[in-house]
């Protein structure tokens, strides 16, 4: 039984070492920007030609292993590409980035963890995302703006959420600030601007009003 325990403990290591490496290599190789601004982001992304799209759509796919700071890629996809093609590649971006996220917990660790150390904190999250309504609960969990969006994927993925709703409610989720940042962004110094921050405010206070009043009504 000790012995286990010990084999158990030495594969936990090797698994945290290998992945602080993998983080390690992405965060500090030259290729990785490090941008402060969405001027940073715009001129690093323009800098690949024609490529460009897919730059964008994979840097955002692997964000969380490179510590980008997603509000920048979020700003920036619609002064890059115009707001309808930027609400694609937004969109694209980040489904990938929560399919990332997603493997990460199911595959990666995240599941075994809540199996093993979760207790009854993995019992209550399982419960809440694999059983009834689990569409409209993920919907609420992408909708919401205060719902973190990296942790929402790896927990979906650790407790065993299955794909295809996670996948449907992820990209519904998404839309209505895919079109809000992009529109945004566009507008930025135009006199549409301040059109553009009232429908970027609708478009994330909206789903938490009706958030707040789905938590009246069910207490």
């Amino acid at each position: 039984m000790k012995q286990a325990r010990i084999y158990l403990l030495l594969r936990i290591a090797v698994y945290l070492l290998l992945v602080g490496l993998i983080i390690y290599g992405l965060y500090t190789s030259p290729y990785n920007p490090h941008p402060h601004s969405v001027e940073d982001v715009r001129r690093w992304v323009m800098s690949f030609g024609a490529w460009a799209p897919l730059i964008y759509v994979g840097v955002y796919t692997i964000r969380p292993l490179l510590f980008f700071p997603s509000l920048l890629l979020n700003l920036s996809v619609g002064l890059l590409f115009g707001p309808w093609l930027g609400i694609v590649l937004f969109l694209a971006g980040g489904f990938g980035c929560a399919t990332l996220c997603y493997i990460l917990g199911r595959f990666g660790g995240g599941h075994w963890f809540l199996q093993n150390f979760g207790g009854s904190w993995g019992e209550r999250l399982t419960t809440y995302l694999v059983g009834a309504g689990s569409f409209t609960k993920m919907l609420w969990l992408r909708t919401v703006p205060l719902f973190p969006y990296d942790p929402v994927s790896i927990i979906s993925g650790s407790v065993g959420l299955p794909y295809r709703i996670y996948a449907c409610a992820t990209l519904l989720g998404m839309l209505p600030g895919a079109i809000a940042y992009n529109f945004l962004a566009d507008s930025f110094g135009t006199g549409r601007f301040y059109l553009a921050l009232v429908v970027t405010l609708l478009a994330f206070g909206v789903p938490l009003l009706l958030w707040q009043m789905k938590r009246k009504v069910v207490k």
